[in-house]
């Protein structure tokens, strides 16, 4: 496979990838990180892989190890994000619950802890 033609694929990928969110307000972090990760990983493996003669396949394999790579990380930063806004106080006229096994902080509305699956109690 030419330069161009891993240049080219790269390209359309990025695109595509694009396209899965068109019409929302912003992509979702693990959609970000995977598209950038498919770019930085096609731009190192098409490097590498001129090295080798083999341009085209080092490219698909950045590509698809970034993207894997890259989409890894935005979930985790999408969880620690949904985590920490469960966790924030709940407004002041509502009871609060709390964990008896972590201590987080929940509103009236939510029964059972999310992380540890117990049921919640009244802070008094």
């Amino acid at each position: 496979m030419t330069r161009q033609a891993a240049i080219g694929l790269t390209l359309l990928a990025a695109v595509l990838a694009g396209c899965e969110s068109m019409g929302t307000a912003a992509q979702s972090k693990r959609t970000q990180g995977a598209v950038l990760g498919g770019l930085l990983g096609a731009g190192t493996g098409a490097i590498i892989g001129n090295q080798t003669d083999h341009a085209g396949a080092g490219t698909a394999i950045g590509a698809g190890l970034g993207a894997l790579g890259g989409a890894m990380v935005g979930n985790a930063m999408e969880e620690n994000s949904q985590r920490s806004q469960q966790q924030s106080t709940p407004p002041a006229t509502a009871r609060t619950k709390f964990c008896p096994v972590g201590g987080e902080l929940y509103g009236e509305d939510v029964k059972y802890c999310p992380n540890h699956g117990v049921e919640l109690r009244y802070k008094e």
